[in-house]
């Protein structure tokens, strides 16, 4: 479940933002959930590795890690809960995800111009800004098609999707 570097890790939480693309996968399976292009036994099986690699990525310390990074690797972490915890009707971790946009993603990672401050101090600035913007904007949209307004939330001081998207 995290990334491995023969002769150097035998794992590390960083590694996590390697099953990103696995979120596409998920939400085709919710797509798929109510038609007769999938069985219910395969349909359960892929909830059930959903379900438990969830757990784990909540539960590891390398998840635990991932979850509180403070740049685009946090982004990604909750982007990805986000979309098990949809998927597997995890209500618990989708509370946490929208409370984590609200009291950490947005107030801690933008600056009040909605420029991201720890993505502009990296080797390719742009590229990463893109990169965590984009992530931001999928948890936005996952989230509040799960329920939570998000695209019009706002900190006190301003901080919002949109002042980000204004910036880049």
């Amino acid at each position: 479940y995290a990334q491995a570097i023969k002769g150097r890790f035998t794992g590390r939480g960083i590694g996590i933002i390697d099953a990103l693309h696995l979120i596409e996968v998920a939400r085709s399976i919710k797509v798929m959930e109510t038609s007769s292009a999938i069985s219910k036994e395969d349909l359960s099986g892929l909830k059930g590795w959903f379900s438990e690699f969830l757990t784990w990525i909540s539960t590891h310390e390398y998840g635990k890690a991932e979850m509180i990074h403070p740049n685009n690797h946090g982004t990604c972490w909750a982007l990805q809960a986000s979309v098990y915890a949809d998927l597997t009707g995890n209500t618990e971790i989708l509370d946490y995800c929208a409370d984590r946009f609200k009291t950490s993603i947005i107030p801690l990672q933008m600056a009040e111009d909605g420029s991201l401050p720890l993505e502009l101090a990296r080797t390719k600035p742009y590229g990463y800004s893109i990169f965590n913007l984009d992530a931001m904007s999928t948890l936005a949209q996952v989230l509040t098609m799960a329920g939570y307004d998000l695209w019009n939330f706002k900190t006190a001081d301003g901080k919002s999707m949109e002042l980000g998207m204004n910036f880049l």
